[in-house]
């Protein structure tokens, strides 16, 4: 079973590393950007998290020989794009920033801020959309008099 507080911790490396890559590590692709973001991902969740090959594979729908293998790769990456050196560098400092800040209250009261959010919203959304109704009607009964 998933971890909650790994979840939460997962889920703000996977913003970081998208960011700094401008891309979706979740993306199900085998473009080299992508691949070298998830690989960057199983890189800081194996040395900073010291998570087994299998619980990160469990994060990412991939099996373990799939995280292994980029595990193993990435040495290689860096070696021959210098750009991705920078890339993790930038990923790295933000995650340990991050995780030095990290509070699992604030993140849960974070999310249910959002949730609560999201639920006007689409209170808000509903109501906007009866009121355009309710305008077409009016229009189709202003047109029909003239």
């Amino acid at each position: 079973m998933l971890n909650q507080m790994n979840f939460v911790k997962i889920n703000r490396l996977k913003g970081i590393v998208n960011n700094v890559f401008k891309t979706n590590v979740d993306k199900k692709s085998r473009e080299s950007l992508i691949i070298e973001a998830r690989a960057t991902c199983y890189k800081i969740m194996r040395d900073e998290m010291r998570m087994s090959l299998a619980e990160i594979g469990r994060y990412f729908l991939k099996s373990h020989a799939t995280v292994l293998h980029g595990v193993k790769e990435y040495p290689y990456m860096l070696k021959f794009k210098p750009d991705l050196v920078l890339k993790y560098k930038a990923c790295i400092n933000l995650w340990r920033e991050n995780e030095a800040s990290f509070n699992i209250e604030k993140e849960i009261v974070d999310i249910l801020l959002i949730k609560k959010s999201v639920t006007d919203l689409q209170k808000s959304n509903c109501l906007l959309s009866l009121a355009v109704t309710q305008l077409k009607d009016e229009v189709i009964k202003l047109k029909k008099l003239q």
